[in-house]
């Protein structure tokens, strides 16, 4: 059975400048083992069930399909999952728009050392003399910019000049 948004926030969610980014309605397929969702721009996109992965004591229902919070909500009876997630996991040009959104604002040496270290196929536990917490510190700017052996060996490891790290 096809389930819409309630009436009185289906206008402000169809009127958002990010109603791609919303749900406005969506039926659940037990056969096939999925959900086909309308977005506010209204675009179909099919979801395979087994996405909706058991957190805690809270069980997805798909029986008990709804839709809430101006189209960023998607509820199977007590278990919740945000549009967000949804769209993050099977629409690659949301992931695309959400990570160069995110590259904007996460600036600076540490978020660019975590860019870098990623696509160097690296974990933080890959630089010699240098801990995983350290790494991590450095990447989420709870630390000063490294200097001397610090910043070098990162640099030494991700083969790039120190003071290129932070162009990225």
């Amino acid at each position: 059975m096809f389930k819409m948004l309630p009436t009185e926030q289906l206008a402000e969610a169809l009127a958002s400048q990010n109603r791609q980014d919303r749900f406005i309605g969506g039926v659940v397929d037990a056969g096939s083992k999925t959900i086909t969702l309308c977005r506010g721009n209204l675009e179909w996109v099919v979801v395979p069930l087994r996405i909706f992965r058991t957190s805690g004591p809270d069980k997805p229902t798909f029986e008990q399909f709804e839709l809430d919070d101006y189209g960023y909500a998607i509820r199977f009876g007590s278990y919740e999952a945000s549009a967000h997630f949804v769209l993050f996991e099977v629409d690659a040009d949301y992931r695309r728009r959400y990570n160069e959104g995110r590259k904007a604002t996460e600036q600076g040496f540490g978020p660019s050392l975590r860019r870098l270290r990623i696509v160097r196929g690296l974990s933080r536990g890959d630089f010699p003399g240098i801990s995983a917490k350290t790494i991590a510190r450095i990447e989420r700017g709870e630390t000063e910019r490294p200097q001397g052996r610090t910043l070098h060996t990162l640099a030494k490891v991700l083969e790039t000049a120190p003071e290129e790290i932070e162009t990225y």
